[in-house]
């Protein structure tokens, strides 16, 4: 069996579950989807219209909280509605971004929207 290590590594990257929509455009025009779960390698994406795997995509991610961020993408994954996409970034601003927004939604996650005063 021929294990993908790409794949593996990018499984380690904090993912969260959050009131993230992405606007996609493709070759077959422009739709929003919700975000189920997303990490600085990638998407799944619901509650839209299929896309083809192998297709190339460019996803503007609406952060809660965040500016947007917009990254092109191929769509590597489909499974009952679910669209998995790769995330190809062109330069690690990009994934810093993502990574912060992912960071603070877990923080604030986990303090039920309440962070702590420092002292």
């Amino acid at each position: 069996m021929h294990v993908d290590i790409n794949t593996t590594e990018r499984r380690q990257h904090p993912r969260t579950l959050s009131h993230t929509e992405a606007i996609v455009s493709s070759p077959h025009g422009v739709h929003r989807y919700t975000v189920s779960n997303l990490s600085v390698a990638g998407a799944l994406l619901v509650d839209g219209p299929a896309l083809r795997r192998g297709e190339h995509v460019e996803i503007t991610l609406l952060l809660p909280l965040y500016p947007e961020v917009r990254v092109r993408a191929q769509v590597v994954r489909i499974d009952d509605g679910a669209i998995g996409l790769a995330f190809q970034h062109v330069d690690d601003r990009t994934e810093d971004h993502i990574q912060s927004a992912l960071l603070s939604e877990i923080e604030r996650s986990q303090t039920g929207g309440r962070i702590a005063d420092i002292v």
